[in-house]
């Protein structure tokens, strides 16, 4: 009998032991707790809004971060207090969800300003208990941040990874872009200008999305110029596919009212993004309309095109073969020949020629067939309007145009900061370029 209390007053210490083990692991937990959305406790760095940690045993399908680097020019756009703009999009698009959507799913925001008052911040889009689309402050920054950074950007990644794990995952990149250039401008309020203004490489985006551990399911591009096989080439493996456009965008970018709903779907998500950025503006087209298109009406057109991330090493495969023994190209008479998306002729730029078009020129007819199969595995959609608006020329025919872009550089001797530039990215040396003498 003295034994077997013996034994229980053990056991009962061994419990008390590890109870208090227990309340000193909570005191101490880093990790988000469940209080008032709207208090802060001040950290060096970014300021913490308190949130609960998801359990990763029943993960949800999805999470997408709608990143919008929106310190430039493109801020009057992103007016948080949903009156008009993306925000009122997004929450458009929300109300039309069935609620589960939202609770089985994360939509994650993230925007900046060129607004001193305005702190970059994280919302997850919900819906409240009468059914109005809301978005729950998740996380908010406690000065500004430069938007572009790829620090920045993995940090973002590395919260929702961290607060709202997902089978699979989303990213949408909202900002200026330039192709292989770069993405994102961020002018910290305005006190930065021209070349000084922070943008992000694509390499650096590249080492960004990499941290998510995983391939994204898609990366879209709501940005200018991004349907680059530079850039999707950089991407690949990030993402198994990218959304983007070879042109300008509309004024009003990506319509997230409509496209909401498909970024939760289970099936075909990329081609369906493709397909609903391109109806929404093909039903306003209206190339006899002389006016110049506004961002509260537009009717100027649209282009997108969807990339198979996973092809593309046998793209740079079949190009670097097809390009053998080709000699004696002048650069300039080619870009003059070549169909050109980028119409800034008064900065002269033109980054983005037509790649069809381009390896037609290039490659005897056999190489050009067999390369031209793997081109069209590669772009599994591509939706254009027979004529585009741009900014910088007006009107013009998209009837020869094939979708993805692709770089020529300047000049013959490749003296040029830019072609000397183009050496530094992934394309250019798996595609065997360097044998054209570029």
């Amino acid at each position: 009998m003295k034994s077997w209390c013996l034994h229980i007053a053990f056991l009962l210490l061994i419990l008390c032991v590890c109870c208090a083990c227990g309340d000193r692991g909570s005191s101490t937990n880093t990790e988000p707790s469940n209080t008032n959305a709207s208090a802060s406790t001040p950290v060096s760095g970014p300021v913490q809004i308190p949130i609960p940690a998801p359990s990763t045993l029943n993960m949800p399908p999805r999470t997408v971060i709608l990143y919008m680097a929106g310190d430039n020019s493109l801020s009057f756009l992103l007016k948080t207090n949903g009156e008009s703009g993306d925000f009122a999009e997004i929450l458009a698009g929300a109300a039309q969800l069935d609620a589960s959507l939202l609770t089985t799913n994360n939509v994650l925001i993230f925007a900046d300003k060129s607004d001193e008052l305005f702190l970059p911040t994280i919302w997850r889009l919900e819906k409240s208990s009468d059914g109005k689309a809301i978005l729950e402050e998740v996380k908010k920054f406690d000065s500004d941040v430069l938007s572009t950074d790829p620090a920045l950007i993995k940090e973002v990644i590395d919260f929702a990874k961290t607060y709202y794990p997902a089978n699979s995952y989303g990213f949408v990149y909202w900002s200026h872009g330039d192709g292989w250039q770069y993405i994102g401008i961020d002018q910290q309020n305005g006190t930065l200008k021209g070349e000084a203004r922070g943008k992000t490489t694509i390499s650096g985006l590249a080492d960004a999305l990499s941290s998510i551990g995983k391939k994204f399911d898609f990366v879209m591009f709501d940005a200018c110029y991004m349907l680059s096989i530079e850039v999707a080439y950089e991407l690949r493996n990030c993402t198994k596919y990218i959304v983007a456009s070879p042109t300008e965008t509309p004024g009003p970018g990506a319509p997230y009212d409509t496209m909401l709903a498909v970024m939760l779907a289970e099936d075909n998500v990329p081609d369906a993004m493709g397909e609903a950025f391109f109806e929404y503006y093909n039903q306003r087209y209206d190339e006899d309309n002389n006016s110049i298109p506004t961002n509260d009406s537009w009717h100027g057109g649209v282009t997108v095109g969807v990339v198979d991330c996973g092809v593309l090493e046998a793209l740079a495969k079949a190009t670097a073969e097809g390009l053998e023994g080709v000699t004696d190209i002048d650069n300039v008479l080619l870009r003059e020949a070549i169909f050109p998306y980028d119409r800034r002729n008064f900065v002269d730029r033109h980054y983005n020629f037509d790649m069809v078009d381009l390896m037609k020129s290039l490659m005897k007819e056999n190489d050009y067939a067999m390369w031209l199969n793997v081109y069209q595995h590669a772009l599994v959609a591509w939706h254009t309007t027979s004529k585009y608006y741009s900014s910088a020329s007006r009107w013009f025919s998209m009837e020869t145009a094939h979708g993805i872009t692709h770089y020529i550089p300047k000049t013959n001797d490749i003296s040029d900061s830019m072609d000397i530039a183009y050496h530094a990215t992934s394309w250019y040396k798996d595609a065997g370029l360097s044998q054209l003498g570029w």
